[in-house]
């Protein structure tokens, strides 16, 4: 080969490499195409009253920034602290929000919470891509709202609601619960996908990226947790249960472990008294005084105390191994979400019912207090007033008090983040709507009184964060934000 040949090689060698190294960063480079959604945080009623005792704990400080790889289209920092309120796609991107932007502008509000994946499981506006076909146009211009958030330093929230999705779940039966021959439906006809299937979590996660590549400085997800009663029909309905079929929970491995722990301190701890008897009772049996027969009688009672103390082998039955397997796959969504969105360089919020930290546990919707508070940035309990049941905290009528429950409820997730060795920040739901359907003598009409007075509250436990809840975004006028 001549050398002009030899260069010719030489220079078609080297566009080769080039155009590979285009189509690997090509194949690299995130879809910038992105997608809010729409939703409300749900309501229920707690079970059976209980009360905690107090621990005083420091509240957190506020959250550090993010510097991300991924640099968003708008860009917003850290408030003081969060105090804001809950916006529907409708409103979003409807003529509500001029109001709701002069809300927050004349007053010490500060954030929204904006529906991007609604309560029906649509997202609130029309994305490109494969979710492109869960989309509404109740935002008609995305980009455009994300840019009047920042003009206006509102700190936004992309509200993300999970397993309830009622629109996936009809499309995809094979992803929710089957009753009989029919996707399953709750008493107000909705539904759910299960937390069990990894697909379940990658659609829910996929609209937070959306939210994310949108700007949403924070993710906060909503109905995290199996339907209300799921475990009263668990064995009914019908299901996947994806890659936890065959596994044992987390719970039953630390239970076995802590159970040989025991049973092994306990067997050397009875050989040696079993000794001291058998020595004893020697004794005795050699020189029969009062003395030798009152040793030998104390070391048969260490031995018959050490045995009504006996480790108890944990309950492995069946039905307790689905119920803590419901607790590990909600907890591992909350876990692998904060993890898939750590390149967007967002802040993770979950809310949770209130009094799943008034409990070990919830395991019927799969609720673990601390388990979730360990994963996320924040936690926003859902502790409306009109949410308790009477007696609850020792409180008759707890929505006519909403001073003393949010003081009885904050003494009680002040424990469980005594237990943690970092707690996320705390950021409760409250309550600015009446509510009416508690019947007479059991609600009062909600204002500007008792919106206060939840402010109040939080403030006196050192809390200084909120969200306030109202569905139809009808705030309550001349509150005070800061006391």
């Amino acid at each position: 080969m001549n050398k002009n040949g030899r260069i010719c090689m030489l220079l078609i060698f080297i566009l080769s490499l080039s155009a590979c190294t285009s189509a690997n960063v090509a194949l690299n480079t995130p879809d910038p195409s992105v997608q809010p959604t729409a939703a409300v945080p749900e309501m229920t009623t707690t079970p059976s009253p209980s009360v905690s005792p107090i621990v005083a704990t420091p509240s957190p400080s506020p959250l550090p920034s993010i510097t991300p790889a991924f640099d968003p289209p708008v860009h917003f920092s850290y408030p003081d602290a969060v105090r804001g309120i809950y916006v529907t796609g409708w409103s979003a991107g409807g003529q509500r929000m001029a109001k709701l932007l002069s809300l927050v502008d004349q007053t010490d509000l500060n954030a929204m919470v904006i529906d991007i994946k609604d309560d029906d499981g649509y997202l609130t506006f029309k994305p490109e891509g494969k979710l492109a076909e869960f989309g509404q146009p109740y935002i008609k211009d995305p980009q455009s709202l994300m840019k009047t958030l920042e003009q206006h330093n509102i700190y936004p929230i992309a509200r993300i609601v999970s397993f309830k999705d009622t629109v996936l779940a009809k499309k995809r039966p094979d992803l929710s619960f089957i009753d009989g021959s029919s996707t399953w439906r709750n008493a107000n006809g909705d539904g759910f996908i299960n937390p069990f299937l990894k697909e379940s979590w990658d659609h829910n996660v996929e609209a937070a990226k959306l939210a994310a590549e949108l700007g949403f400085k924070e993710i906060q997800f909503d109905y995290v947790r199996f339907p209300e009663g799921f475990e009263s029909r668990d064995q009914v309905l019908k299901y996947s249960m994806g890659d936890y079929k065959d596994r044992k929970p987390a719970k039953f491995i630390q239970e076995e472990n802590a159970y040989i722990e025991a049973s092994k301190k306990y067997q050397d701890e009875l050989s040696a008294l079993q000794i001291k008897v058998t020595d004893a009772t020697t004794t005795y049996n050699s020189t029969q005084t009062d003395e030798n027969k009152k040793t030998m009688e104390e070391a048969q009672k260490s031995v018959s105390s050490l045995k009504k103390a006996a480790p108890q082998a944990p309950d492995f039955s069946d039905k307790a191994r689905m119920t803590q397997l419901r607790v590990d796959a909600v907890s591992d969504f909350v876990a692998y979400a904060k993890e898939q969105l750590k390149p967007y360089g967002v802040h993770v919020s979950v809310d949770i019912f209130g009094y799943s930290a008034t409990l070990p546990e919830a395991p019927g919707i799969g609720q673990n207090f601390n388990r979730i508070a360990s994963s996320v940035d924040v936690i926003s309990s859902m502790i409306y007033p009109s949410h308790w049941s009477n007696g609850y905290f020792g409180i008759a009528k707890p929505d006519k008090e909403p001073y003393q429950l949010v003081t009885a409820y904050m003494k009680a997730e002040k424990e469980k983040f005594a237990l943690l060795q970092t707690p996320p920040i705390s950021r409760p739901w409250i309550q600015d709507f009446t509510a009416s359907w508690l019947g007479a003598g059991n609600y009062i009409p909600y204002g500007k009184a008792e919106v206060d007075a939840q402010i109040r509250a939080l403030k006196d436990a050192n809390v200084h964060e909120y969200l306030i809840w109202n569905a139809n975004n009808s705030y309550s006028e001349g509150v005070t934000y800061m006391p």
